[in-house]
């Protein structure tokens, strides 16, 4: 029987309601488990070590540890931390190590180096009976079934989950989050996956009408603050991967610094809208730049807001939610448009040319 196009990159997306709940249900005692040993470690720092989607999640969760917490966390490209960062590493760090399948090569490597250097290392992967598991002093399993498609999707959602979750436990270990508002987060997990759910058919809609405009766009940035940075760089990376469009990620603010220089009419711009309110008002500004350039702006923002007076091309609304937690929303319309545009572009994302899945 003949296979669709992305059928399996689609089905996997569909899929990420149940690996929130089911990764949630199954490790969140876990998760807790392990943050009352690393509270009483005291760590210093927290390094975040994985390559391309797994270091992104580690992107988003040093942002939500710096955000709740009192200490320091630092995500680390797996292929630089050998060279660049492990002479600095001692037995008063964390080192997280994400990957899907638990042997990537890299992050392996860092995990070695790291437990040589004394420092306690939690792996999180989708693989039980892995490499990363076997060797990590503890280890999460994130519960997504398996993902054939090559491009990540319900597998970064898992990460993502993880991270917030093992940010919130740790921090209320360390005193910087009481014990309140880490019950808070822990029930807005079957409301996001529920957000979810309720929502892909109309972002799927959507997305569909977005991809047919960029199509003919030779350049997609993505751009995003904070936590939203951590998204714009795995935006540009699944705009790449899946649809073969060149596209790159930027903090908001750095976007003038240099790379606005490279917007023309036809270009396209995506614009996660910040969670500070302070921001916003920056994002306003270039918006309305870009807008004066011709690009092409899409906007992803909460349900009820509006950036630059809404004088953008298309605005993907997600529903209101705690602002920890949105990039898990977040992140489903732009999977989608990557899929989307891959189809337009007549591009089999679930498997991209030149790519391999690393698999056990």
């Amino acid at each position: 029987m003949k296979i669709a196009l992305g059928e399996k990159t689609l089905k996997e997306i569909r899929e990420e309601p149940a690996t929130i709940r089911n990764t949630f249900q199954s490790q969140a005692t876990r998760i807790k488990e392990i943050s009352t040993e690393l509270g009483q470690r005291k760590p210093n720092r927290v390094f975040l070590v994985g390559s391309g989607t797994s270091y992104h999640a580690g992107v988003f969760g040093a942002y939500v540890l710096n955000a709740l917490g009192e200490i320091l966390a630092i995500p680390v490209q797996a292929s630089e931390f050998e060279a660049y960062v492990a002479n600095a590493v001692n037995p008063h760090d964390v080192v997280i190590a994400l990957s899907q399948s638990g042997e990537s090569t890299d992050t392996l490597k860092a995990l070695r180096v790291a437990k040589k250097r004394g420092a306690l290392v939690v792996g999180v992967t989708n693989m039980p009976g892995s490499t990363i598991v076997l060797e990590s002093h503890h280890s999460i399993v994130t519960v997504a079934g398996v993902e054939e498609s090559v491009v990540a999707t319900k597998t970064f959602q898992a990460q993502l989950a993880v991270m917030a979750l093992l940010a919130a436990e740790l921090c209320r270990e360390l005193g910087s989050l009481g014990a309140e508002r880490v019950a808070e987060i822990r029930h807005l997990f079957e409301e996001v996956a529920t957000m979810i759910s309720e929502n892909l058919d109309a972002w799927d809609k959507q997305t569909k009408k977005i991809a047919m405009r960029l199509k003919p766009s030779r350049d997609v940035f993505v751009l995003g603050f904070g936590e939203g940075f951590a998204l714009a760089l795995e935006a540009g990376l699944k705009l790449k991967e899946a649809s073969l469009t060149h596209s790159e990620a930027f903090s908001i603010a750095e976007f003038k610094h240099g790379p606005i220089s490279l917007v023309t009419r036809g270009v396209a711009v995506i614009v996660i809208a910040p969670s500070v309110e302070e921001k916003v008002e920056i994002a306003e500004r270039l918006i309305l730049e870009l807008k004066q350039k011709r690009a092409t702006v899409i906007t992803i923002i909460e349900q009820g807001k509006r950036l630059a007076q809404g004088k953008v091309d298309f605005e993907i609304s997600i529903p209101r939610i705690d602002a920890l937690l949105a990039p898990m929303l977040q992140i489903v319309p732009i999977q989608l448009l990557a899929y989307n545009l891959a189809l337009v572009r007549s591009v089999n994302p679930d498997s991209p040319r030149h790519l391999t899945k690393v698999v056990r």
